[in-house]
């Protein structure tokens, strides 16, 4: 086999990559391909370096990046406002208009990110504006919140829990960073930058017993703790 990079110092780089551009040059003078490195957040919410750079609007580490070979991507263009790339993706490419970035950001919070103001101009021209996907009240997701386990171990299990400062619900494992759920309704969400899985919650009454992972490889069943 081929030597591959270690995934630890990819997810590393995507990292330093929203906001250390002290960082991003210290990796790459030792490994130039970083600059296409990417890691899977969780549930397939793959994020590549320069789309970490894109959604926080760090142009400085996209400088650094794309002069590095780093593949600018139509979130890149839009932060950068290149409105005449963004119009020519956005009006040629059948169903443009609703892709999405990392973590489910949309192409408008890309170009307010970048202060794009151009770009921002041309997408609210043709009815593409900001939306929030994970807003929520927590009134609504209070009979989810908790922790869930589908085996013996320690880490064999989700918790449920709220983000007060973004009103969002959230979904985490033991040692890993949370990750906001999109309401679906009916008792049903989508992790971040993954609306191909969908976490379902079994209720008993007014409470919820189950939460089950589907979409994502083998379906995966975990019962509520105690508590």
């Amino acid at each position: 086999m081929y030597p591959t990079t270690d995934s630890a110092r990819a997810q590393e780089f995507v990292g330093a990559s929203h906001a250390r551009p002290d960082r991003v040059r210290e990796m790459l003078a030792g490994d130039v391909g970083l600059t296409r490195a990417a890691w899977d957040w969780g549930f397939g919410d793959w994020e590549t370096a320069i789309g970490a750079a894109s959604h926080t609007g760090n142009k400085e580490i996209l400088e650094i990046l794309i002069g590095h070979g780093a593949r600018p991507d139509l979130f890149t263009l839009a932060t950068l406002d290149r409105v005449d790339a963004v119009r020519a993706v956005i009006e040629g490419v059948p169903g443009a208009r609703g892709l999405e970035g990392p973590h489910s950001i949309s192409l408008y919070a890309h170009a307010e990110a970048g202060e794009a103001q151009r770009v921002l101009e041309y997408l609210s021209s043709v009815g593409i504006g900001p939306t929030n996907l994970f807003e929520t009240e927590r009134g609504a997701v209070e009979p989810y919140l908790g922790e869930y386990t589908w085996g013996p171990g320690e880490l064999d299990r989700f918790r449920i829990g709220w983000n007060e400062r973004r009103s969002v619900a959230t979904i985490e494992r033991p040692g890993l960073p949370p990750r906001n759920m999109m309401p679906l309704g009916g008792h049903a969400f989508s992790p971040a930058g993954a609306r191909h899985v969908v976490i379902r919650f079994g209720m008993e009454g007014e409470r919820a017993t189950l939460l089950s992972v589907e979409g994502f490889g083998t379906p995966l069943r975990a019962e509520r703790l105690a508590g």
